[in-house]
């Protein structure tokens, strides 16, 4: 059990700097409108969604058996990967048609905000 809540402990910390991480991503997108850093923030999406997650899954599969569960609460950990793995490839699709699009169109590469 000690373990469990020191993963769950350390999943706390990831969750909260990914939320800073994805604050600080957010706010330089709109400072310099740069598309690769809004990628970055994308990602940075995904990464509090699947730490969040994380952290709920590694509560859940911490409690112990019960008579719904007499094997534990452990397969949850594999519906968190999976959906983390999911939003991954969402995300990636989502940063390849904005890619795409800005190739097809020839948007200019601009320097400092283009949101004024």
């Amino acid at each position: 059990m000690y373990l469990a809540q020191k993963n769950i402990g350390i999943q706390k910390w990831v969750a909260g700097i990914s939320v800073i991480l994805l604050l600080a991503k957010t706010t330089a997108y709109f400072l310099t409108g740069s598309v690769s850093i809004m990628t970055d923030a994308l990602e940075s999406i995904v990464n509090v969604i699947a730490g969040f997650f994380g952290l709920y899954s590694l509560y859940l599969s911490a409690k112990p058996r019960d008579a719904d569960h007499p094997y534990g609460h452990g397969k949850i950990e594999f519906v968190s990967a999976a959906l983390e793995g999911g939003m991954i490839f969402i995300a990636g699709i989502l940063i390849l048609y904005e890619a795409v699009v800005n190739v097809a169109i020839r948007r200019n590469v601009t320097c400092g905000n283009t949101h004024q």
